[in-house]
């Protein structure tokens, strides 16, 4: 006979006083663990805003829980709390995420997705959470960069380029400096002999050339405008097409597929459903890996997003 085994979360549940509080507990610490390593000043701080949790037992398994980044306990930790706590009964525990998420006075990206993904968990729209953020922090919740925009690498390339040109000229200026420095002596030489007069049919050759390499980078950058308009009309055409969008009960299919469900999915089942995928798809996973990988994650999301609020409007 094969004996059921329990995940160390599913343990805790078992011996917890107060399963919504231990779910409660858990979720946050991973709001801890995505600012950083937990250590004992971490510890503290968390005891002291959950001194009045009936959870009755110790709190280093939740760390230790949180700390591994743990999806299935974390999502299993969001169905307990979720049961228990809706809307406004949500607003205590959000003031508590709020609280350790911005203790330090900043917000990270991660906790800011993480922000967003409990507050829809527990039935709090972004117009409610928005005032309530501003009341424990007194500062407004900004908006993350989506990786997924265009907008996005267009503003990274744009402040990559500034930097190589701001380098590139501080070098130009050192070189200016050095040939100014070595060419003193050496015109004071050329002085008796033709060699100015050649050397200044040489400075106008590189005048001359120097404007032509002018006229060729304005060209580029001609070329280069158009280009980056082409795309643009392309990016606005593909939108059009999309907005437009397939046949409703195609696009039913199509938002079921994403999400892994069969037709006639209930609006539970699609929340559960977009949920697992979200956690397991978040670009805040794949920061240490690149931003191509992240960009791909991104997109992902975005996809599984747009499918959850479809099929949540139509259902």
């Amino acid at each position: 006979m094969t004996i059921a085994r329990f995940s160390p979360f599913e343990m805790l549940l078992l011996k917890s006083r107060h399963q919504a509080d231990t779910a409660a507990l858990l979720l946050l610490a991973w709001v801890l663990a995505n600012r950083g390593p937990l250590g004992e000043p971490e510890r503290t701080r968390l005891t002291e805003l959950t001194g009045g949790f009936r959870h009755g037992h110790e709190l280093a398994p939740v760390l230790e829980i949180a700390a591994t980044q743990d999806l299935s306990a974390i999502q299993l930790a969001a169905e307990v709390l979720q049961k228990e706590v809706h809307g406004r009964q949500a607003h205590p525990f959000l003031r508590l995420a709020i609280d350790l998420a911005t203790q330090d006075g900043r917000l990270s990206m991660a906790n800011q997705h993480v922000l967003r993904f409990l507050a829809d968990l527990l039935g709090v729209s972004p117009g409610e959470f928005a005032p309530l953020f501003k009341a424990v922090t007194g500062k407004p919740f900004a908006h993350p960069d989506d990786p997924s925009r265009t907008g996005y690498w267009q503003a990274k390339e744009q402040r990559r380029h500034q930097q190589e040109q701001a380098s590139s000229h501080g070098r130009q200026h050192s070189r200016d400096g050095t040939h100014r420095r070595e060419g003193t002596g050496q015109r004071q030489e050329r002085q008796a002999g033709g060699q100015g007069r050649q050397e200044g049919t040489g400075q106008r050759q590189e005048r001359q050339a120097g404007g032509q390499g002018r006229q060729e980078r304005q060209a580029g950058g001609q070329g280069q405008q158009r280009q980056d308009g082409y795309r643009r009309e392309q990016h606005r055409q593909r939108e059009q097409g999309s907005r437009q969008g397939p046949p409703p009960a195609d696009r039913t299919r199509r938002a079921l597929a994403v999400l892994g469900l069969e037709p006639g999915a209930n609006r539970g089942e699609i929340r559960k459903a977009y949920r697992r995928l979200a956690q397991a798809h978040h670009p805040d996973r794949f920061f240490n890996d690149g931003e191509a990988v992240v960009a791909s994650a991104s997109q992902r999301f975005q996809r599984i997003r747009r499918a959850y609020d479809y099929l949540m409007r139509v259902s």
